[in-house]
Formats: C-alpha cells, sequence, structure tokens
C-alpha cells in the first residue's frame, strides 16, 4: 500500500517533468482544464463539463474506504461567466460512516471593464452533511471582484472578492435565518502547457463578526494525460468555528483521482 501511495503522488510530478518544454498545447489544454469546486472559476470560451473521481481504501489493522464524485459545468460569453458545480463524499471505517456530504455551486459573473479585470458577481451554494447534523444550509451572495494578475494567454492568474447576502439553515434540528460577510480568493498556474496548480480560499462569516463562520479552501495539482483525461491530486479543507455537538471543527481531506473532461 504504501509504494502504490507513492506511485500515484509520483504520476503527476512525472507527467509534469516530460511536459517541460513542450509548446503551443497551452491553448487546447486550457480547453479541458478543471475548474475548482469551491469557491470559484476561471476563465473559458467553450462549454466545459468534467467529471472528477476520487477514491481510497486501506485493509488491515483498520478498514476505511472514502470516495468523491463531482460534477461541472461551466461557460464563458462575452461579458459573463457562469459557473455550476456538484460534489458528493462518502466514507467509512470499520463500518462507521465518517463522511456523508453534499455540496452544490452556481455562480455568475459579470465583467466590467474591457480587460476583464473588475467583475460583479452572484452565487448560490447549498450543503448537506449528515454527520456535521447540517440537515440544509442555502446562502445566497453578491460580491464585486477584482483580478489582480491576469495575463493575456491565461497562464497565471490572481483574484479575490468581497460581498456579503443571507443564509438559511437546520443545524441540529435548529433552523436559523442570518446574514453574512463573503470573502473569496483565486489562484492558478500552469506550469507547463499541460500542468497546473492552483488554489482556492473562501470564508462566510455570519453577521460579520468573526464569531461564527465557515471556511472553505482547497489546493492541488492536475496533469492532463490527454485532451479528455487528467489526474488531479488535491487537499480540501473546511473549518466551521462552531461546529455541531460531538463534531470536530476541521475537517481535511487529501483526494487523488481522475477528471474526465466531454
Amino acid at each position: 500500500m504504501k509504494y502504490l501511495l507513492l506511485l500515484t503522488l509520483a504520476l503527476p510530478v512525472h507527467a509534469a517533468t516530460t511536459a517541460v518544454g513542450s509548446t503551443g498545447a497551452l491553448d487546447r489544454a486550457r480547453l479541458f482544464q478543471d475548474r475548482v469546486a469551491v469557491p470559484g472559476h476561471d476563465d473559458t470560451h467553450l462549454w466545459d463539463s468534467s467529471f472528477d473521481l476520487g477514491a481510497s481504501f486501506t485493509r488491515g489493522n483498520s478498514d476505511t474506504s472514502f470516495i468523491t464524485a463531482s460534477a461541472t459545468l461551466a461557460k464563458e460569453f462575452s461579458t459573463t461567466e457562469f459557473f455550476g458545480n456538484i460534489t458528493y463524499a462518502y466514507g467509512e471505517e470499520s463500518n462507521n460512516v465518517t463522511e456523508d456530504e453534499a455540496i452544490v455551486t452556481g455562480a455568475l459573473n459579470y465583467f466590467l471593464t474591457k480587460n476583464k479585470r473588475v467583475y460583479v458577481g452572484a452565487r448560490l451554494d447549498g450543503q448537506h452533511d449528515d454527520l456535521a447534523g447540517i440537515d440544509y444550509r442555502l446562502t445566497a451572495s453578491t460580491f464585486v471582484g477584482y483580478y489582480f494578475i491576469k495575463r493575456e494567454n491565461e497562464s497565471l492568474e490572481l483574484s479575490a472578492e468581497v460581498g456579503g447576502g443571507g443564509a438559511a439553515e437546520s443545524q441540529g434540528g435548529i433552523d436559523t435565518h442570518y446574514a453574512l460577510a463573503y470573502f473569496g480568493q483565486r489562484f492558478n498556474y500552469w506550469v507547463t502547457d499541460f500542468t497546473r496548480v492552483y488554489q482556492a480560499f473562501a470564508i462566510f462569516d455570519q453577521q460579520a463578526l468573526l464569531e461564527q463562520y465557515q471556511i472553505i479552501a482547497e489546493a492541488g495539482i492536475e496533469t492532463f494525460l490527454s485532451d479528455s483525461l487528467s489526474y488531479k491530486a488535491y487537499l480540501q479543507n473546511q473549518y466551521e468555528s462552531v461546529p455541531a455537538e460531538g463534531r470536530k471543527s476541521t475537517d481535511i481531506r487529501l483526494v487523488m483521482g481522475l477528471s474526465y473532461k466531454f
């Protein structure tokens, strides 16, 4: 199992190394690039549809299994862009459920400038997490964003957005409604024509008081193996400042798997 894990981690590094020096493929690779599920978007000019699947299993002193599946649909128009994603994660350890969560995200952004650096947008988020006691959590927010770095060929991008909205949730059998502040940040860099690294961060702050909030962060690497298939490895962290009773504040996942573009 140890050698299998090392091989899995080494695969994207080897693919990135062999891709160094290749030219003229960045545009082709970008057409099939996947989007970061939380919290944001990348730029594309065609419909971008993808399905991600990651899984891990251990047998021996402990029996564990974890699987995550994600579907993404995105498109950039002349002055707007759309992003939608649904992700489901399920895990077991010694026949006890350790993960059972579904997340849905949708966003629509409108560019205010011709260079597409300044934009305004709106997003909807939905979450269901059995183990965290979240029957449902629905948030709606609007924001203004800015690209601090945006190369013409889109090989390097850094953006941030800030705004606010409202949320409705049922956690631990208690229904609540509240206002929230939202901050998001994204980074995307094509290391080679076929390999990119990315990072995303979002915080939803109840009442903008930094007393009760949720943080979702993700960082990873994606290497294209063909026009339609890529290998992804990423670390995802979800933090609840006030978790449900019996639950920890931090939930960290290391996911390795394949992404298919269609």
